[in-house]
């Protein structure tokens, strides 16, 4: 198969000198296997060609694609109407709308020619595809605008009843109907694949939901002996009074002040995963962050992360779930470390009453990579994520986005000129 430049068209519509055609060799046609018919036989056309068409049709490779149907369909009729010139201008499907937009759709030309006319060229014409013969037809091949050409010397062609049309126009039919069905395979293949990734989402996600489990249970077993600790240490110092050892008192109210803060943290965090009573109640905005940077510390510490809190005098409670919005800080100060550089990172944390004051804008900034522009548009689709080490299911912002709309909120992401990312979430002041 060979490629050269063209600059002739379907249907009178100019193809972009850009474009390349591929030339099918018809002895490569693995169709059929009977002998050729005459001249005279193809140029009447007899009821082999339509059988011959029948067999082409059954044997479409629909699971290689588009590009294979239209050459497979070429070669087909090149070897079944051996004395005209057939090609086809293949418009690919469109990608989803939901994908990547790849810019203008490109068609593709494909091109068979008689045996020993390969090299037969003629004026340039920028509306045909073979401006060498006499007659050339366009037939419809599809919805999107796929066509398919025969050109001959023959008069006949040129004739809507004669026989040799009467076939070329279910030929039309054949690669409209390849092109089709090409096309379901394609998205069907494309289902079963994101199938295959969500069961594998869905695997993890419920890995990590078990070791939630788990971990909520060993904080619960915690709390006893922490409690223990507390209740110990607060006895100790009475009994040690004024007049105890300076260094000892001191060291004992180390020890209560450590394990009171331990305690707090896992009683937080045992509400923080206890289901949600989903009733609405006001919520001090300052608090909700407090609680999730608190969660993240370890995080945080790992990442040489350093946090910066910029909060607003006098900002009224919002309307809301803590547990909920607690997870939505969670899930954006851990992506945010995950982003940072290994150098260390900047976590910004901020609150503002808006202009208007109806609404109560939270942002948070820090200064990791950042977000490619081509993925701002996905990062709150579920299952998607950039992260390799398996850090990542890819819910974490789609439960984001679905808990702050659920307040009746908004959120949006931006790329911060100094490099990183920035998240504005904004709730209605009630």
């Amino acid at each position: 198969m060979t490629r050269e430049d063209v600059t002739s068209s379907a249907s009178g519509s100019r193809i972009p000198e850009s474009e390349t055609y591929e030339r099918v060799t018809v002895s490569s046609v693995p169709v059929s296997r009977e002998a050729r018919v005459s001249k005279t036989q193809v140029v009447g056309v007899d009821a082999s060609s339509l059988d011959r068409l029948l067999v082409a049709t059954c044997n479409l490779p629909v699971a290689d694609g588009e590009v294979a149907v239209v050459e497979y369909t070429v070669r087909a009729l090149g070897d079944i109407f051996q004395e005209c010139a057939v090609g086809a201008c293949l418009v690919p499907a469109p990608p989803p709308a939901s994908g990547p937009s790849l810019g203008p759709i490109e068609q593709r030309v494909f091109k068979s020619l008689p045996h020993g006319e390969e090299h037969r060229v003629g004026p340039p014409d920028p509306t045909r595809l073979f401006p060498a013969y006499a007659y050339e037809r366009v037939i419809s091949a599809g919805p999107q605008g796929s066509t398919l050409h025969f050109a001959s010397d023959d008069p006949r062609l040129d004739d809507d009843d004669s026989a040799l049309m009467h076939v070329a126009q279910r030929a039309g039919l054949v690669l409209g109907h390849g092109l089709a069905l090409a096309g379901m395979h394609a998205k069907a293949t494309s289902d079963a694949r994101d199938l295959r990734a969500l069961n594998s989402h869905m695997v993890q996600a419920e890995k990590l939901a078990s070791l939630g489990q788990i971990a909520a249970g060993v904080v619960h077993e915690l709390n006893n002996p922490l409690t223990s600790i507390v209740a110990y240490t607060d006895w100790l110092l009475r009994k040690a009074g004024p007049q105890g050892e300076p260094d000892s008192v001191e060291r004992l109210r180390r020890i209560g002040e450590s394990a009171s803060r331990i305690l707090r943290f896992t009683r937080d965090l045992v509400a923080y995963a206890r289901p949600s009573s989903e009733v609405p109640v006001p919520v001090a905005i300052h608090n909700v962050i407090d609680q999730a940077l608190a969660f993240c510390e370890h995080v945080l510490a790992e990442h040489g992360a350093k946090v910066e809190r910029a909060y607003a005098d006098a900002i009224p409670p919002v309307r809301g779930m803590p547990e909920q919005l607690a997870q939505v800080f969670v899930n954006l100060f851990t992506n945010a470390c995950h982003a940072m550089p290994d150098s260390g990172g900047e976590l910004v944390v901020s609150t503002r009453v808006s202009a208007d004051a109806r609404t109560i804008e939270v942002t948070v900034e820090d200064n990791g990579h950042g977000i490619p522009l081509d993925h701002q548009a996905q990062i709150f689709t579920p299952f998607f994520t950039t992260k390799a080490d398996g850090r990542g299911t890819g819910l974490g912002l789609s439960i984001v986005k679905n808990i702050v709309d659920g307040h009746e909120g908004d959120i949006h992401v931006e790329r911060r000129a100094s490099g990183g990312t920035r998240f504005v979430l904004a709730f209605p002041v009630p």
